[in-house]
């Protein structure tokens, strides 16, 4: 799904607490999309771009893609995610320690996300 919503062979995330999360600016311009029964993934309103991710598999997360964050010193890679379902091509010679897991399905959704359709802020 991320492939997909990103265009990309992967995508970098970097979860936060969302009690330690707060976007300074531009909330009048974040959309919420509903993208599974599982996830809702949030872009801006104005260029497209694909920002946050909140899923039931992380409760009390958000994950915030790294291209879009202005500086990634000190967040370093702590797995990979979906290793099963990755994009062989862009990975292929993945042979770093990290760990690869293959997170299990989940039917949980995030806090307050009971409606399958699109949401705004």
């Amino acid at each position: 799904m991320c492939r997909r919503a990103h265009g990309a062979g992967f995508v970098t995330w970097v979860g936060v607490a969302r009690d330690d999360f707060t976007l300074e600016t531009g909330s009048a311009d974040l959309a919420r999309y509903r993208s599974s029964a599982q996830a809702t993934r949030s872009f801006c309103r104005r260029c497209g771009a694909g920002l946050l991710f909140e899923s039931g598999h992380w409760p009390g997360e958000i994950h915030v893609t790294l291209a879009n964050l202005d500086s990634a010193a000190g967040l370093e890679p702590q797995a990979h995610a979906y290793w099963g379902s990755r994009a062989g091509w862009a990975v292929a010679g993945a042979s770093d320690a990290l760990p690869k897991a293959d997170p299990p399905e989940h039917g949980a959704q995030a806090p307050g996300q009971d409606d399958p359709q699109s949401l705004s802020s």
